[in-house]
């Protein structure tokens, strides 16, 4: 009767099926396998009469009891695919509920905390939801499937796990150590990128924006289908674009470019001093604290300093304007938006870390368009027109677009292959290690999500003029 009670109570039997599961176990015990325990697992396996067999199958609930933590431990199998350690949830608990819900919840969020990588990104903010649901069937492929449902569904994250399997493939065929070591390098590139794509906010708009820092691309995507591809600069080494998500919400054409008071000191200061004439000649205006427009002229730029610089640095639109023709502003911490340049020259480099955070887009002004697409009054015609005016106009999306910032030196190509880059930050080791590193808590622990929003990345967006 202990052994009924105890399954009863834990799963909630109807009373036919308790009745017939009581006969069961009374059977098996009786047959000498009284140490099975109230798990059904065991009681199946003994010898029990006929009649109490029937019964056992003829119970759903007790097939539940029966295939559960087996199930839960075959489906964390599907984690290899998606580039996490199966074994690291399997040797950490002996509870196989508490590997799959904590498997559940690095697919869903990563298993790596991103606040804790440098620079820090941003966690999503439903990360406070917590640890996934058990589905209400009890297979293996049911656990698995409700796995799976966890990774992101981008057609970026598609690509690379595709690529994962080609790869992990490679590694399982007889080489070259040198293939193999090649092969090795890219299913860590491959893992690394999908645990930072799992870090992303899973609420997204149907048109997205990848920004990839390693390939120098900016790619845009409607639903899964690529729209466009633009080559892209990004921050100098010592001045490195941040990873974010954000939503854009409106372009400026022939915008002003307000300086700002970091590079202001830094950059425009020594160049000020050197040429006083560049200021009119490339647009510049010299404000006062109260917004008043100067004489720059009339500044004796040798007697200011960094630490004492009472100004406010603008440029005007025009041929010269560190901004280009166009900037397509996602409003973020960062103050990091994607922009024209007069400098286009450099996309023909190779490793283009040249701007000062922001984003220089290669052709633009057709990325605008795109964008632009479902918004009333903003067909190709109004858009000449804006850039012909001269003067600066704002153009505010119909529905917003999600533009995701990332570093992935693993990254869908437009022939559908996956292009593998140089790790130009550096970021992916300490990633890598931290992956490597991971131990699953033990049985019994809080599986809920502890992560916490990080604070952004300090500085501007302060770009070249």
């Amino acid at each position: 009767m202990i052994l009924t009670h105890r399954l009863t109570g834990r799963l909630s039997l109807t009373r036919s099926c308790a009745a017939r599961l009581s006969a069961a176990v009374l059977a098996a015990v009786l047959t000498g396998c009284a140490a099975a325990g109230p798990e059904m697992t065991l009681v199946k396996a003994c010898p029990v009469a006929a009649h109490a067999e029937a019964d056992i199958a003829s119970c759903p609930e007790a097939a539940a009891v029966d295939r559960r933590p087996g199930a839960m431990r075959d489906a964390l199998a599907a984690l290899k695919a998606h580039g996490l350690d199966p074994a690291a949830y399997v040797a950490s608990t002996a509870d196989p509920e508490a590997a799959w819900r904590l498997a559940a919840t690095h697919l869903r969020f990563g298993a790596v905390d991103p606040k804790t990588m440098a620079p820090r990104r941003e966690a999503d903010p439903t990360l406070a939801e917590g640890t996934a649901s058990l589905p209400p069937e009890s297979g293996a492929a049911d656990y698995r499937a409700a796995l799976e449902a966890m990774a992101p569904a981008s057609p970026v994250y598609a690509a690379l796990k595709a690529e994962l399997a080609r790869q992990e493939v490679v590694l399982s065929l007889p080489a070259a150590e040198s293939d193999l070591a090649a092969a090795q390098v890219r299913i860590d590139s491959l893992r690394a990128g999908l645990e930072r794509l799992r870090w992303l906010p899973r609420e997204t708009t149907p048109r997205q924006v990848f920004a990839n820092i390693p390939t120098f691309e900016v790619v845009a995507y409607s639903g899964d289908t690529e729209a466009s591809r633009r080559a892209a600069i990004f921050g100098q080494l010592n001045r490195q674009t941040p990873e974010f998500s954000d939503a854009m919400e409106f372009i400026v054409f022939n915008p002003w470019w307000d300086v700002p008071e970091s590079i202001a000191r830094r950059d425009k200061l020594p160049q000020f001093r050197r040429e006083p004439g560049a200021i009119p000649r490339l647009g510049y205006q010299v404000l006062d604290r109260s917004g008043n427009v100067l004489d720059a002229a009339a500044i004796d730029w040798a007697s200011v300093s960094g630490s004492n610089f009472p100004y406010h640095i603008r440029q005007a639109p025009g041929p010269a304007n560190a901004l280009g023709q166009v900037k397509l502003i996602f409003p973020n911490p960062h103050n990091v938006y994607l922009h024209d340049t007069p400098d286009r020259s450099l996309f023909a480099q190779t490793q283009r870390t040249f701007s000062s955070g922001c984003i220089r887009v290669e052709n633009p002004v057709a990325l605008a368009g795109w964008v632009l697409e479902g918004t009333p009054g903003w067909d190709q015609a109004r858009i000449d027109a804006a850039l012909a005016s001269g003067a600066e106009t704002r153009a505010t999306l119909a529905a917003p677009i999600s533009v995701h910032v990332v570093y992935l030196t693993a990254f869908p190509a437009a022939d559908g292959s996956v292009t593998y880059a140089p790790d130009v930050y550096g970021r992916d080791a300490s990633l890598l290690t931290a992956l490597a590193a991971f131990t699953a808590p033990a049985a019994g622990s809080d599986l809920t999500a502890t992560w916490s929003l990080s604070a952004p990345n300090s500085g501007d967006c302060v770009d070249h003029g």
